[in-house]
């Protein structure tokens, strides 16, 4: 898991006071082992958004960011629900398994 991804997960959270799921989340993000931003991570995360901006094709900030700490960090497959990681597929050597 991403800093990036409890991001995503935590905003939601506390928007909408959702405590349960708070629970559920923290639970989850105390068993995951946490990679974070770093230069590699940025400059693989530039990589994929400026092919994507070469093809017309920009997405989220933060799913490119997540992309690019999952390459830098060796990752073969990111496991998601965002279905604009499977336009990240088709610029980063990377692939992508949607749930």
């Amino acid at each position: 898991m991403t800093s990036i991804s409890l991001f995503e997960l935590l905003s939601p959270i506390f928007h909408k006071r959702l405590l349960k799921r708070e629970k559920a989340v923290r639970a989850f993000a105390r068993e995951s082992l946490f990679l974070g931003l770093d230069a590699a991570a940025t400059e693989e995360a530039s990589k994929v958004m400026g092919s994507l901006l070469r093809i017309g094709k920009p997405i989220s900030a933060l799913d490119v960011l997540i992309s690019g700490i999952a390459i830098a960090n060796g990752a073969d497959t990111i496991v998601t629900s965002d279905g604009d990681f499977q336009t990240i597929q088709k610029v980063a050597n990377i692939e992508v398994l949607l749930i």
